[in-house]
């Protein structure tokens, strides 16, 4: 028994790094259920038990993926990426990125949908007004300082 133990108490040893990875991936999928549920309210489609179940199920392949990615990394790809980028695990945190970011993909899509709106649109425009203001900005501090020229400060 002791030996199950001290086997099971070093894997989770070994995975400790990998806290904090784990658990925003945990919760971008979370975030993602959220708004998908939001987006149902909205548009009063129905919600079914069995994409909760696919939720489980993504929650799990996804944690496990990290697992399983950090394990090559740790023994193989580590010092390889170390050379180059000089971060630790590397490998993992890119894996773990690409998946947060679909599900960011994800949470835009439902928020898009549940209001009906084009966010990249929305922040193109105002993008487009910031660019406006500063330029207004501009024009009136060159008017102010043209208007002074002749005054030493």
């Amino acid at each position: 028994m002791k030996i199950i133990q001290s086997l099971f108490l070093s894997v989770i040893a070994f995975y400790i790094p990998l806290q904090g990875i784990l658990v925003a991936v945990g919760a971008a999928i979370a975030l993602d259920t959220c708004t998908g549920i939001y987006k149902s309210f909205k548009t009063n489609k129905p919600i079914y038990s069995r994409r909760f179940a696919d939720i489980i199920l993504k929650m799990l392949i996804y944690e496990l993926v990290i697992l399983m990615i950090y394990t090559i990394d740790y023994f193989l790809l580590s010092e390889f990426f170390k050379l180059w980028f000089s971060v630790g695990y590397f490998f993992t945190k890119a894996c773990a990125m690409v998946l947060i970011f679909t599900e960011m993909i994800s949470i835009k899509e439902n928020i898009e949908e549940a209001h009906n709106i084009n966010i990249l649109k929305q922040l193109q425009n105002v993008l487009k007004r910031t660019h406006d203001l500063k330029k207004d900005i501009l024009d009136l501090t060159d008017i102010n300082h043209g208007s002074n020229n002749s005054q030493p400060y």
